[in-house]
């Protein structure tokens, strides 16, 4: 009897201690659940934050670019010339703009005025390539140590992309013995819009575009250079004959004060009278610009870049807006 009382007590505890296994298990999975369950909240809680910060950050820099937007107004209202030296020209470094995920921002601006650089669109007038333009984009190249190749291979891509006919581009020189072929354009309905697209053209190098990015832009349509902002080498390259000497020598009178007052005023200073001055597409005004802007709030960081485009009678209009850098 004695015996048989203890293996039931036995079994008793057996079932006892499995059924406190049992409820372990379970409470430690309720555990793991939970902390998963907490874990991803954290992580929604931490995405929604951050989205709120950058909504935050992406206003901010809308307003600046509404600002620079009336700064360009202004400027057209009190000069009719685009100069380096004017109000739309002086960078905007760490001004304060309130609080961005409770830390002081600062925010840091520029317009560029990219008809002071070459207009890669240029290149290609109503779908034919035009001679003088493709021998001044090589010039530039030329004069920035960017190897012919280079360039022809840009050029050559610029062509087909504006609809230009493929054996009227320039040639590409061969690479060894195996004479590459030069690059198709880009696939049909897909234009260049800033000038790192370059960077998908087969065998153009990323060092001859960090050399190049200072000097060429790719706007809309077809511009001409602004002698008052443009820097010597484009001067250089556009003017036929004309060395780079002379060109810095030009310009260092033009930024001691002595802008350009017209295209006659310009062609004055060349004392090129064998030129034809009457073919240079050179002005002394702009209406494209591109806008940079970042705000900073401790580890948080937002770029914005626009491009503007100022008619000089209404409210310049922002055609594209582009987050990083």
């Amino acid at each position: 009897m004695l015996r048989h009382r203890t293996a039931v007590l036995q079994r008793l505890v057996r079932q006892q201690g499995m059924a406190v296994i049992a409820v372990l298990l379970i409470v430690a999975v309720i555990a793991v659940l939970a902390a998963s369950l907490l874990g991803r909240q954290a992580m929604v809680i931490r995405s929604l934050h951050g989205e709120q910060i950058r909504a935050q950050a992406r206003w901010l820099l809308r307003g600046e670019v509404g600002r620079a937007q009336l700064l360009l107004r202004d400027e057209a209202r009190r000069d009719v010339l685009t100069r380096a030296g004017g109000a739309w020209s002086q960078p905007v470094l760490g001004r304060p703009a309130g609080q961005l995920a409770g830390m002081p921002a600062r925010i840091s601006s520029e317009l560029i005025d990219e008809q002071g650089k070459f207009n890669l669109r240029n290149l290609v007038v109503q779908g034919a390539p035009v001679a003088t333009e493709l021998a001044a984009f090589s010039r530039l190249c030329e004069l920035l140590g960017v190897e012919a190749e280079q360039a022809a291979l840009i050029s050559r891509w610029m062509v087909l992309a504006l609809g230009g006919t493929p054996g009227e581009a320039p040639p590409v020189g061969r690479r060894g013995e195996e004479g590459d072929a030069a690059p198709a354009g880009p696939p049909a309905g897909l234009r260049p819009r800033v000038v790192e697209d370059l960077l998908a053209v087969p065998g153009v190098a990323p060092a001859s575009l960090v050399r190049l990015k200072p000097y060429i832009t790719m706007l809309p349509q077809q511009t001409w250079v602004n002698a008052n902002t443009a820097p010597a080498e484009v001067i250089a390259a556009l003017v036929p004959g004309l060395p780079l000497e002379r060109a810095q020598a030009l310009l260092l009178a033009r930024d001691r004060g002595q802008w350009f007052l017209s295209q006659g005023d310009f062609a004055h200073r060349l004392q090129m009278p064998e030129l034809d001055t009457s073919q240079l597409r050179l002005g002394v005004n702009s209406r494209w610009f591109q806008f940079a802007a970042a705000v900073e709030a401790g580890r948080t960081r937002m770029v914005l870049r626009a491009l503007v485009h100022d008619d000089k009678q209404s409210l310049p209009r922002v055609l594209w807006l582009r987050e990083g850098a």
